[in-house]
């Protein structure tokens, strides 16, 4: 056993930055190299810098370099994440996939993002959150719309700090 511990650990490594360190706890470990899955049951909990992610099962698929390029989680799925500008989110779903490559998390059946400390929230059967480029896309199934709950003042502030921007850039010449 200890060895597919330290196997799936070395796999799970390689996908993540030298800067940032990644901490895999469940129940159950399962590699399986010829396939390139590795498959982790029972209460797990994925830690990597600051975002988490807990699911009753998680499968890891890597590429032929055993580097990680997708994560797929099932059963009470949670995340807790932070943007590329700072935002905090967390949220819910049925289920999770999180493609490496293009850094983007799917969230399936029931899926809740909140902002964390604001009223902003999106609800739908499928959402689309692209960490990196920061967009969320949020589709709604047949009997179940999809909803977005925001903070009118905090868009206007943005769209202040945006207009203050543009108007400093264009005093100073640059663009």
């Amino acid at each position: 056993m200890r060895w597919w511990v330290y196997g799936v650990a070395f796999v799970l490594l390689q996908g993540a930055p030298i800067k940032e360190t990644l901490e895999v706890r469940a129940d159950k470990f399962v590699a399986n190299e010829r396939k390139r899955i590795t498959t982790i049951e029972g209460h797990v909990h994925i830690k990597k810098g600051k975002d988490t992610l807990n699911a009753n099962k998680v499968i890891i698929y890597t590429n032929a370099k055993r580097k990680p390029i997708k994560y797929e989680a099932m059963g009470a799925v949670q995340f807790h994440l932070v943007t590329q500008d700072g935002r905090e989110v967390e949220g819910h779903s049925d289920r999770l996939i999180y493609d490496a490559i293009k850094q983007e998390y799917r969230l399936l059946q029931n899926a809740v993002v909140n902002e964390v400390g604001k009223i902003n929230s999106i609800k739908g059967e499928e959402i689309i959150l692209s960490k990196e480029r920061g967009y969320a896309d949020v589709f709604g199934g047949k009997d179940k719309p999809a909803t977005f709950v925001f903070d009118m003042d905090d868009i206007q502030q943005e769209q202040k700090k945006q207009k203050a921007q543009k108007n400093t850039q264009e005093r100073h010449g640059t663009h």
